[in-house]
């Protein structure tokens, strides 16, 4: 026999008791359930302590599979990973206990706004460092994120990532994976569609690397630019708008203060194609270990760029090497990745060459010219 699940408490207000724990107050609602900041007594220490929504606690299927994960993940001792303490039942409440942020989440400084909300390209990488090492953690035990987002980012007290909610949404697509009716299931949980991949969009319960890495992508095109990487007309559908405008809204060549290395990973994270992503977290770690090794290079940070003498054959060049990786992430149907921009970068060195023939001829004829003027 199921216990039927209490009703929450309006928002803002304490729940029921939960034996063996204090709630001191809350901290925010999220998808299936609601954080509160509560003091375990046995160990006299600040949790949060998250109880899940009546919806899905009336799911005895959800609530199985949740615990599981819930005690796996607690297993986890990783320092970019929120560690779990308790999971369990009380009084018809499910919950799930673990450590105390006070700093908040990446999403709270976004909020924000100002100084708070901005990120050097430096503290980025050391950000995504931390976020790609807890995923090849969670990774290796077979335990996929599938709802990666600013939110989920929380901050220690030393300004580290910790990577909150793992193993919620693998269960989420086990559920999925057993009801293809999935978006009727009180116990289905998807990905957000401002960060889900596009094959999630149609799939919502597929959940894998190549998914996490997408996510990713489009949870650090946030935190870089402010925005996600697509921003519907006020009001409309994102998931219709995505299906309708597939391409992120990026460029290589108008984004301030990052050099072009960190762009070409967003951009190569944010592929529509899976196969165009890092592969996985190896891949992903040794490409942000170039940027250790790499040489500096250039910024691509010029909005607007003020031209008072004709570009030289050089620059040219260099314009057209920063259009080759400004290719968008999604390429034509039928078309090879930058394809179109090195087809276009070839039909622009073929003119270059043609003007400088051209110069070679002219000069040639002023030179026979002037000697026939002497003689």
């Amino acid at each position: 026999m199921t216990t039927r699940a209490p009703d929450m408490p309006e928002k803002g207000r304490r729940p029921g008791r939960v034996a063996g724990y204090e709630i001191l107050g809350i901290i925010g609602t999220g998808t299936i359930a609601t954080a509160y900041h509560a003091r375990q007594i046995a160990m006299d220490r600040e949790v949060a302590l998250k109880i899940l929504h009546p919806r899905l606690a009336a799911d005895p299927v959800f609530v199985r599979a949740y615990m599981a994960e819930a005690q796996a993940v607690s297993r986890f001792h990783h320092p970019h990973i929120v560690q779990g303490f308790d999971a369990g039942e009380s009084g018809g409440y499910h919950y799930f206990a673990h450590e105390y942020l006070p700093g908040g989440s990446i999403a709270d400084r976004l909020r924000r706004g100002g100084d708070a909300a901005r990120f050097s390209e430096t503290r980025l990488l050391t950000y995504l460092r931390q976020t790609t090492s807890a995923l090849k953690h969670a990774w290796s035990a077979t335990i996929h994120h599938g709802d990666l987002n600013p939110a989920n980012l929380l901050l220690d007290a030393q300004r580290n990532i910790k990577l909150a909610n793992l193993g919620v949404p693998r269960t989420a697509g086990l559920r999925a994976a057993g009801n293809r009716n999935s978006d009727a299931s009180p116990g289905f949980v998807r990905a957000g569609p401002d960060y889900a991949a596009p094959e999630q969009l149609d799939n919502p319960g597929l959940v894998n690397a190549a998914t996490d890495i997408y996510s990713l992508g489009a949870t650090f095109y946030h935190i870089s630019f402010g925005v996600p990487p697509f921003r519907p007309p006020a009001g409309g559908d994102i998931a219709a708008f995505r299906k309708a405008n597939p391409v992120p809204a990026f460029s290589l060549e108008r984004q301030e203060g990052f050099s072009g290395n960190y762009l070409r990973l967003i951009h190569d994270m944010l592929a529509c194609d899976p196969a165009r992503r890092p592969a996985d977290p190896e891949a992903l770690e040794e490409r942000l270990e170039r940027f250790h090794t790499a040489p500096a290079e250039e910024s691509l940070a010029l909005r607007v760029r003020q031209v008072t003498a004709p570009p030289s054959l050089s620059s040219r060049r260099r314009a057209r090497r920063s259009a080759v990786s400004a290719t968008p992430p999604c390429a034509i149907a039928g078309e090879r990745p930058f394809s179109l921009a090195r087809r276009a970068a070839c039909a622009e060195a073929g003119r270059d060459m043609v003007w400088m023939g051209l110069a070679c001829v002219a000069a040639a004829c002023a030179a026979v010219l002037g000697l026939v003027l002497k003689g």
